[in-house]
């Protein structure tokens, strides 16, 4: 891990926000592919029937503030090494402006959420989408309890998608928890200020 870090630490900052792009490009190519060989339509992927844009907000901010308290006390009763994804997510989002913070995490949520939940979800079931989201985050594969929570909110997420049949209730979870956890990496990070 220490390795890893390093590298990562030593990574120029164009160059791992360039690798984080392009892993979403060829995410939303591979939705494109799975929506071309195995739907009628563009417009049956994106299931918009059960609630309204309001409600599937509503409700994906709801899960997200349930995520994020989950997260946090974990984050209380568990060791930072055991929490610890080598660095990446500190690098890649400690150092993002406010504005490129809300694009990215935007950015991510839709594409990870249309491949995941809308077309993946739909062709393998809950379970098969979960385990894949979970380990195409591969930096969490090696650490239990990053990769335990990882399927947790990912099967949460399906499930979400599930009821709702909406899928702007996963994107706005997912958005928000990217973001939050994004926000609290980028000021916990900065020294305080002595008064």
């Amino acid at each position: 891990m220490n390795e890893k870090r390093s590298t990562i630490e030593n990574m120029p900052t164009n160059i791992l926000y360039l690798n984080a792009y392009l892993t979403q490009l060829f995410l939303l190519c591979v939705s494109g592919i799975l929506i071309w060989l195995f739907y009628d339509s563009v417009a049956n992927v994106f299931l918009i029937r059960m609630f309204d844009v309001s409600q599937a907000m509503i409700l994906g901010s709801a899960f997200a503030i349930g995520i994020m308290v989950c997260e946090w006390i974990l984050m209380k009763r568990v060791s930072k090494d055991a929490l610890d994804d080598g660095g990446i997510n500190k690098r890649l989002l400690g150092q993002m402006s406010l504005i490129h913070m809300v694009f990215f995490c935007l950015f991510v949520s839709i594409v990870e959420e249309l491949l995941f939940r809308a077309v993946l979800q739909s062709l393998i079931g809950l379970i098969g989408a979960s385990l894949l989201f979970a380990i195409v985050h591969v930096r969490y594969v090696t650490k239990p309890i990053l990769f335990s929570v990882m399927i947790a909110v990912s099967f949460s997420l399906g499930l979400l998608f599930h009821w709702t049949n909406n899928i702007l209730a996963p994107i706005t979870a997912h958005f928000l928890i990217n973001f939050i956890s994004g926000l609290y990496i980028k000021f916990s990070n900065k020294p305080h200020l002595e008064g």
